[in-house]
């Protein structure tokens, strides 16, 4: 998850969260701004079932 890449406000509408590599449910993903561009941090699994859940 630390791959992660600045993005433009217009690129942020496209982004595509990752899947969790235990349950293959999308990640929840917060944004960060920096300036005129965005980062998204990993806040875990947006599955409730799976252990690395976000809550």
């Amino acid at each position: 998850m630390s791959d992660f890449r600045a993005y433009t406000e217009e690129e942020k509408h496209s982004f595509v969260a990752p899947t969790c590599e235990l349950c293959g449910q999308h990640r929840h993903i917060v944004w960060q701004q920096d300036g005129d561009k965005w980062t998204p941090r990993d806040k875990g699994c947006s599955n409730e079932a799976c252990p690395q859940y976000a809550g």
